[in-house]
């Protein structure tokens, strides 16, 4: 499969880069944890969003960050009311988690670590989230991957993909290659925003700036 992604044409890929840079200055959502400083609500927030949407995170996200606006207000707090607060988002491991990270960073001086590899060591912590806070809020270059990355992608240059696609190490090189060095944060955000509008499970191909190298339309268009 890497076989045939890696004979794309590079000024295709080019285009597609400023295509979705482009729109995604221009249709970039405001979501409350884009905009933070505060590094723990924002490793925080990338926590809360596996495997769930981003509209559903707000309301709890908001709650949280006036509820413990500093690392000893949520170390302080009952565990219980933050599994409570949590509860909402569903999967009953992640307020666990997050309860175990608040109590990690503490003990790390109260610092989040700078680097990918030493993310992926904290609990909650998966190569998504990890990769997201490095892209969003570090400034560091990293490849977003999830579900619906996959299937933008997939659509895009023309291939199947499977259950398994997103953390195959041929998918992992390909979307590394097509991140950009320069404005990848905006590319990054451009993705998640592209594929919650436009690129969604039933495709909105009649206003899809990048219907001209597109594979998934060309394959549909009659």
């Amino acid at each position: 499969m890497y076989d045939l992604l890696e004979n794309i044409d590079e000024s295709r890929i080019q285009k597609m880069q400023s295509i979705l840079i482009e729109w995604g200055v221009e249709n970039f959502i405001e979501f409350p944890w884009r905009g933070t400083e505060n590094k723990l609500h924002a490793l925080i927030a990338e926590v809360m969003l596996h495997k769930t949407r981003a509209e559903q995170e707000v309301p709890i996200y908001t709650t949280f960050t006036q509820r413990y606006p500093t690392i000893i207000d949520a170390l302080e707090e009952d565990p219980e009311n933050i599994r409570r607060l949590l509860k909402p988002l569903g999967l009953r491991w992640r307020a666990e988690k997050i309860i175990e990270l608040i109590k990690v960073i503490y003990q790390n001086d109260c610092a989040i670590p700078n680097t990918r590899e030493e993310l992926l060591e904290l609990p909650g912590v998966g190569q998504y989230a990890a990769s997201a806070y490095s892209s969003f809020h570090l400034g560091v270059r990293a490849p977003t991957i999830d579900t619906n990355a996959v299937r933008l992608w997939s659509r895009v240059f023309g291939f199947k993909p499977n259950k398994g696609t997103y953390r195959a190490k041929w998918f992992i090189n390909f979307v590394e290659r097509i991140t950009p060095s320069d404005g990848f944060k905006e590319f990054n955000y451009a993705v998640l925003d592209f594929t919650r509008t436009i690129c969604k499970i039933k495709p909105r191909c009649e206003i899809c700036p990048m219907i001209n190298y597109c594979d998934y339309n060309k394959a549909h268009a009659r």
